[in-house]
């Protein structure tokens, strides 16, 4: 049985305040491996901005269409394979990766993760994808260590805020970049070392001046374009650069990186993309390594002890009401946010 949610509708493609409006549309029932659920809260999000004006490659929606990555609430509904997930709090990826920005959404069931009791909807969905992305790329793919020197571009962004943390956790020494003077302290207020305003300062000649020229064993890199090559000239030997995300610019994500540098750098270029599935054996078919549900919940896990513990914390910059979406992902594409931007639901 289908139930009514108000949502933001993509009506066309273009900027969100002339592309989005709010509609009454219906939910459908969960299907296999699926769940719905009453939304408590949601985040805005760069890619959903490239989605709704139409320049996501991966993500070529066709208006009308609900737009959304991701939601927190409580599971009022579940098809097979999730029954135990009836009246949970959970934190999810949306089924299609649309739907999200509703009063009532279906969520994945191989890429959720429950809520504990100490944790509000709007911190975990905040937490979510940026900690453990973050997780994913310095831990595992990074294999950051004590004593490791980290790079970490729009440190003072959704995804940044948590790498820095996370960074600091593992013992690494942080160098963060940022767009103002004032996310420059922001970054130091998370525990970076030191951090520079790249709008203002050369970050290469800041990073070698800091490092006494030996450069940085791992760059965490959501930004890509000029940003990705310029860093290539401070990796250290046997450096970690770790291609995350194209925020400058998603057009970047399917143009061909120089291999030279790397080669002459001796250092690694190492893609991370955030995906959990049921049985990795069958991304296999198609040249992809995702990581299983099991692994994504003890990386959840993990994440959740170093937050009960108050070594990490959810970073909201703001807290807004449904009604302005469209206008604070506006603000989120001008670089205008520090941290995550969540959004109370009407529900």
């Amino acid at each position: 049985m289908t139930t009514t949610a108000a949502a933001w509708m993509v009506t066309r493609l273009g900027a969100p305040t002339e592309a989005l409006e709010i509609q009454a549309v219906e939910v459908d029932e969960p299907g296999v491996n699926q769940v719905r659920i009453k939304v408590e809260a949601f985040c805005l999000d760069f890619n959903d901005i490239d989605t709704i004006r139409g320049r996501y490659g991966l993500l070529k929606f066709e208006p009308p269409f609900v737009i959304g990555m991701a939601a927190a609430g409580t599971v009022d509904a579940t098809g097979p394979g999730c029954e135990a997930l009836l009246g949970r709090r959970v934190v999810g990826t949306t089924v299609g990766v649309k739907g999200g920005y509703a009063s009532v959404a279906l969520l994945d069931g191989p890429l959720l993760q429950q809520l504990p009791a100490w944790l509000s909807a709007a911190q975990g969905v905040a937490m979510y994808f940026p900690y453990q992305l973050s997780y994913l790329a310095l831990a595992i793919r990074g294999r950051v260590a004590p004593g490791d020197v980290v790079l970490v571009h729009a440190a003072a962004g959704g995804v940044g805020s948590a790498a820095v943390q996370l960074a600091k956790a593992f013992g690494a020494t942080v160098i963060g970049t940022a767009g103002s003077d004032e996310k420059v302290a922001f970054c130091r207020s998370l525990g970076a070392d030191y951090a520079v305003n790249y709008r203002s300062e050369d970050f290469v000649a800041f990073v070698e001046d800091v490092t006494n020229g030996r450069g940085v064993d791992v760059a965490f890199d959501t930004v890509g374009g000029t940003v990705t090559t310029e860093t290539f000239r401070v990796m250290a030997f046997n450096g970690r650069h770790l291609i995350i995300g194209f925020a400058s610019g998603i057009e970047a994500e399917e143009r061909p990186l120089p291999m030279q540098p790397s080669i002459y750098g001796n250092f690694d270029l190492v893609g991370i993309c955030f995906a959990y599935v049921d049985s990795p054996r069958a991304t296999r078919l198609f040249g992809m390594n995702f990581l299983s549900t099991a692994q994504g919940v003890d990386i959840w896990n993990r994440v959740l002890h170093l937050a009960r513990a108050g070594t990490i914390r959810p970073v909201i910059g703001r807290q807004i009401d449904f009604a302005e979406v469209p206008v604070e992902l506006e603000a989120l594409e001008r670089r205008e946010t520090t941290g995550r931007t969540v959004v109370r639901t009407m529900a």
